[in-house]
Parts: C-alpha cells; structure tokens; sequence
C-alpha cells in the first residue's frame, strides 16, 4: 500500500486541485452576468472571503499531495508539521466525500451522481492514505 499512499493519492489530490481551480474558472468567467438586473452583486468582502477560503484548500491540498508524493517534502517537514497538515487534509476530504454523497443523493441520476460518487471514493482514499500516513509517521514506522 505504499504506493497507493506515495504514489496515486498525490495524483488524486491534484487531480481534485484541477477540478476546483476549472469550476472557479467556469463560474467566474462563462456564467452570464445578471447582478445588474437582479440588483444581486456579491459584496466585496464575501467575494474576498470566498476567494481566500478556495485559495487556502487549494493550498492545504497541493501541500498534501507533496508531502504524500516526495520523500525530499516528507524529509524537509517537521513531525508535527506533518502530522498536523495530514491529518487536517484527512478531515477535509471527508468532509468534501460527505458533500459529493449529499448532493448524489438529493439529485436525480444524472451529472452529480456520475461526478460525485467516484469523487466521494476518491475522496475517501485520499483520506484513508493521510490517515495511514500520519499513523506511520506517529508510530515512527518507515515510509
């Protein structure tokens, strides 16, 4: 299971890291503008909050999937930076598994259960190697 841990979870991480910095994309360039006539225009603070809120998970889980990925990342961080980065990415996953299910399991066949029950599995093995990899590095065991 190294490997899965090592090697697919990082791909997995980045892979989610493209999907959310695509989706950013569309909703903020290819939806059509109607704040003017909806008089509905996002506030400057929320649109700075939000902003923020994606750039630090788009962070958290590209950090992730270097300390998953490398061994000279694994190498480079303290224990409890590690500890503490992974098991914080671990929660994080499963709670977007929990919303990819929620929003499959409200809506009808369709897109959201074709994206969100493999993003749900992912998701969770994601989750799974952070947790694998954190009880590695607490037990001192090797990488």
């Amino acid at each position: 299971m190294i490997s899965f841990r090592h090697r697919v979870a990082p791909v997995l991480l980045l892979c989610q890291v493209a999907y959310v910095a695509l989706l950013e994309f569309a909703f903020t360039f290819l939806v059509p503008d109607t704040a003017e006539i909806d008089h509905t225009g996002p506030s400057p603070s929320g649109t700075a909050l939000y902003a923020s809120a994606v750039a630090v998970a788009l962070l958290a889980m590209t950090g992730g999937a270097a300390l998953l990925g490398s061994a000279r990342a694994r190498a480079g961080t303290p224990r409890a930076l590690r500890a503490g980065w992974l098991i914080v990415l671990g929660v994080g996953e499963l709670a977007i598994a929990v919303a990819f299910l929620k929003a499959a399991a409200s809506g009808a066949s369709g897109p959201d259960m074709l994206i969100g029950l493999p993003a749900a599995v992912a998701s969770c093995a994601v989750a799974w190697s952070c947790l694998a990899e954190t009880t590695a590095l607490v037990r001192g065991t090797p990488a």
